[in-house]
């Protein structure tokens, strides 16, 4: 008979892990690196455009302060994509499950001395929300870049968009914070050789995207049904600008037919 009283899986605890900042640590150097050694050994091709998009200060110098939203979201590997495509400062600061995160020993090791994480966990308590908005002002605030995927529901076919969740929205408009639309192709199949699309689009300013005028003064209520109307708004704007290149980035990655996919089964499932 089965077993009906398992032990939970293991979560991370709400709230930012390790410190909030935009300069890169050494274990965050050392696992890019490693990342990369990964992707060579399965003969991954990365193909990575609008490096020029990225946010710079008058001197030119890259900066923070910014969301960068990686879309479609389907494999294990996405999430590896902008750690070690993106430029290594500033670091990124990830959004992602808390069991995941968990699920081994080593990832929690890994992780305690990573930092730069807000896990989200698995049962939606509506008390975490105000700790997780409050862990993305601060890597914001900090110079850091808060780095999440975000759509939610089922899935859909290769070179759409799932839903956007409405974090995102109030994340950027209660910091009037510009959203970096990261854009993947070639990640929903993987195998040895895979050519693999990373696009950065021109940043979008929240406000302009929500259809609010100046600053957006008419939402300074958090909570209020106005910002949630805004939010909304976004999440429409955001869905408008990257549907057509999310469907090009998967046209453009995907191989002639006919190519032998080796390794597929096994690459695409490694990590879940």
């Amino acid at each position: 008979m089965a077993r009906l009283d398992r032990d939970p899986e293991p979560e991370l605890s709400v709230g930012l892990h390790g410190a909030a900042t935009a300069a890169p640590g050494l274990t965050y150097r050392i696992l890019r690196r490693c990342w990369r050694v990964a992707a060579w050994a399965l003969r991954l091709r990365f193909e990575v455009d609008g490096l020029e998009h990225l946010p710079r200060d008058q001197a030119g110098r890259q900066v923070g302060s910014w969301i960068a939203a990686g879309l479609p979201h389907r494999t294990w590997i996405d999430p590896f994509l902008p750690w070690m495509l993106l430029p290594v400062r500033p670091r990124l600061t990830f959004f992602g499950d808390a069991r995941t995160m968990a699920r081994s020993p080593l990832r929690r090791w890994v992780l305690a001395r990573l930092g730069g994480v807000i896990p989200i966990p698995a049962a939606h308590d509506p008390r975490a929300v105000p700790v997780h908005l409050a862990a993305a002002e601060t890597v914001l605030r900090n110079g850091g870049v808060f780095c999440l995927f975000p759509e939610t529901g089922p899935a859909t076919p290769p070179g759409t968009i799932r839903r956007l969740g409405a974090g995102i929205g109030y994340i950027a408009l209660r910091n009037r914070t510009p959203i970096v639309p990261i854009i993947l192709g070639g990640t929903h199949e993987l195998y040895l050789g895979r050519r693999i699309i990373l696009r950065v689009l021109p940043p979008l300013d929240p406000i302009a995207l929500a259809g609010l005028g100046g600053d957006g003064a008419e939402i300074r209520a958090p909570g209020s049904p106005e910002e949630r109307d805004a939010v909304h708004r976004l999440l429409r704007g955001l869905a408008d600008v990257v549907t057509g290149p999310v469907l090009q980035a998967h046209e453009d990655a995907e191989p002639p037919p006919g190519t032998r996919k080796r390794g597929a089964r096994l690459i695409t499932t490694a990590f879940r």
